[in-house]
Order: C-alpha cells, then structure tokens, then sequence
C-alpha cells in the first residue's frame, strides 16, 4: 500500500474548524442535547468540552467573530448535562444551565486522533470525487414580499466527472437535473426560492454526486425578517441621583435582534 503523509496535521477536516489544539464545528440547525449528541458522534466528535480552558477561550472569540459576521443566534448546547454558552448583553460567552429537552444549536469538537482520522479518510477519497464549497453561511435572513423575489441559496460544487446537485428542503428532495419544480429555480448548482412567508424557518441543503461519491453540504435556514412598531407612548423615565436621565431605546420586537443605531 502507498505510504500517505499528512502535510499538515494541525489542520482540520472539511467543513472543521481549528480552536486550540482541536477541532470544532458549529451546527446551526437545532436539536435537543440527545440529538446533538448523536450528531456529534455521527461526525466523529463529541459535544464540546467547557472544561478545557483554552478551547473555551477560543470558541468563545470565534463565536464573536460569527455574531458580527451576523450569525445571531446567543446560545449552544456544549458538553455536560444541561450545559450551554451563552451570549450576554456585553457580547461576551457565559456557560449556563438549561433544560436538555431545549432546542439549540450545538458546537461539536474533534480531539487530536479523531481529526487525525477523518484527515487520514479525507486522504482516500479518489480524484475527482465531489466537494462541495463551504460559504459560511448557515442562515439567511429575508423579507417576505408578494411580488416575486428570489433568494440565492448556494452550492459550489467540484469534482470530476462533474457532479449533479440535487437540493432537499427538510430533508425532502425538491429539485434534481431529473425533477422540476414549479415553485423553484436552479442555476448553476444555486437554488433561487421564492420569497415567501411559507419558507420561514425551513431548512435547506444540497448534495452533489458523481461515480466517485456524493456528498452533502450543512444545512441553511432561512428566517424572516422584521421589525414591529414602537410603541405610541414611552415608558416612564425618572431622574438619576447622580443628575440627568437614563433613556433606554425600548425598541420593539425584532429579527435579527441586532441593534444599528
């Protein structure tokens, strides 16, 4: 058999991130801490260690950098019975405790031979087998309108021969070289969906095949977007000891819950 080297064993597998001495992978789509659990161990990890410091320090930068890149969602299940981090109002990370039955997502994390092992079957894989272009993007916010726009859901895919994609909505097939749908678009490999109240909170996906395999991208969300009214009249204001007045925005109710301004 060929000898195979790593080229560089500090790296992490497709669709893994490096933090600390590990690898880790956060899943948007939610599920309870049974569910995480297994989906972690499905893709050979586990369910984030809190108790390793600088693993926590790190997960918790690359969550802030995610949260300004507008991934905001403010908690994830982690390891341990009803453990999650949480994102406080100063923008930092806080572990608390949580009903394991609750819907999050979760932070999966690869240890050094569970990663050296998905790197050394990411090696076997043939030439020309298919990959799909991760695009960070595991939400998108819209507005849902009457009058016909689209959404741009991508999927970059490689591979020779070249690859088919084929896109799931829930995990049921939607559209495929060999389906149409009236509801749908495909174009190059992107999926352009109406947007429509009806898709709010559906989750979407892509796989490409070709002989060589099939593989399967993370999954998208799509969420709506909105912004109610201000309320007519502003709650009561009371002066500080210290002189002057506190004003609070008190803004209505609103997604994404990020404030501009």
């Amino acid at each position: 058999f060929p000898q195979i080297h790593f080229s560089d064993e500090s790296s992490c597998p497709i669709g893994w991130q490096i933090a600390s001495d590990q690898c880790v992978r956060i899943v948007i789509s939610p599920a309870n801490l049974k569910h995480a659990k297994k989906v972690c161990h499905h893709e050979g990890g586990e369910l984030m260690d809190t108790s390793v410091t600088l693993l926590l320090e790190d997960v918790m930068d690359l969550l802030k950098n995610l949260h300004e890149n507008g991934l905001y969602e403010p908690t994830f299940h982690v390891g341990g019975m009803g453990q999650a981090l949480n994102r406080t109002e100063d923008g930092n990370y806080k572990i608390i405790t949580i009903n394991p039955s609750s819907h999050f997502p979760f932070i999966c994390s690869l240890n050094k031979m569970a990663r050296r092992s998905l790197l050394f079957q990411q090696k076997l894989l043939p030439v020309g087998a298919p990959k799909i272009s991760l695009t960070g993007q595991s939400e998108i916010y819209f507005h849902p309108r009457q009058d016909a726009d689209y959404i741009a859901l991508p999927c970059t895919v490689q591979g020779s021969p070249k690859p088919t994609v084929a896109w799931y909505k829930n995990d049921v097939e939607v559209l495929s070289p060999s389906m149409s749908n009236v509801s749908y678009l495909l174009s190059g490999g992107n999926l352009l969906v109406p947007a429509s109240s009806t898709l709010a909170y559906s989750s979407f996906h892509c796989t490409a095949k070709n002989s060589l395999g099939e593989v399967r991208s993370p999954p998208i969300l799509l969420k709506p977007s909105f912004i109610d009214a201000f309320r007519p009249h502003r709650l009561d204001v009371y002066s500080l000891a210290t002189g002057g007045a506190k004003l609070d925005c008190d803004a209505p109710a609103h997604q994404p819950s990020e404030l501009v301004g």
